[in-house]
């Protein structure tokens, strides 16, 4: 609903500007004209919202009411993303056995009762990776439970890819 809103404020800004900018001829732009970064960019946007929209999906189907998009934990989350590249193991805690995405909530005075973390990294990105971390995660108790816990009401999912390997990793952290 949050978004909803976002977006609409959003339409409503970009109304005005059209209304005071006078229109002119622009050349079409599509997909093959992005240089490889804002390719990869856009790309890792759409993979975040899908996840969102496949973790709402399944939370739906178990009787759970969705959870909001978080925008103020967005940047935690993919910070947290891009933590897991590399060959290391998919880690929660930092060196001091501390909560990595509880200890970035309270830097940034982002206050919860209750918060959780998924973390998923594939080899590859292709059109269906975030069917499959979904239906990875799904199938993992402990992930499944985040997910479906009635109490999360807010979202943020981040993603971060390594241009030299391919590879792709999500963070989603769960607040109530």
């Amino acid at each position: 609903m949050a978004r909803n809103v976002y977006f609409g404020l959003l339409a409503a800004a970009a109304a005005v500007i059209v209304t005071l900018v006078p229109i002119q001829p622009v050349a079409a732009m599509d997909a093959s004209m992005a240089s490889p970064a804002e390719a990869t960019v856009m790309l890792l946007l759409t993979d975040e919202q899908q996840l969102i929209d496949l973790t709402n999906a399944d939370r739906a189907s178990n009787g759970v009411a969705p959870v909001e998009f978080d925008p103020q934990t967005l940047p935690i989350a993919r910070q947290r993303a891009e933590m897991q590249l590399g060959s290391q193991s998919l880690n929660h805690y930092d060196a001091s056995g501390q909560l990595v995405f509880a200890e970035l909530l309270s830097q940034a005075n982002l206050g919860y009762s209750l918060a959780g973390e998924n973390l998923a990294r594939a080899a590859s990105i292709d059109s269906s990776v975030t069917q499959r971390v979904e239906q990875a995660l799904m199938q993992s108790p402990t992930h499944r439970k985040n997910i479906l816990e009635t109490t999360f009401h807010r979202l943020a999912i981040g993603a971060a890819t390594d241009p030299s390997t391919g590879q792709i990793a999500f963070a989603e952290v769960y607040r109530d």
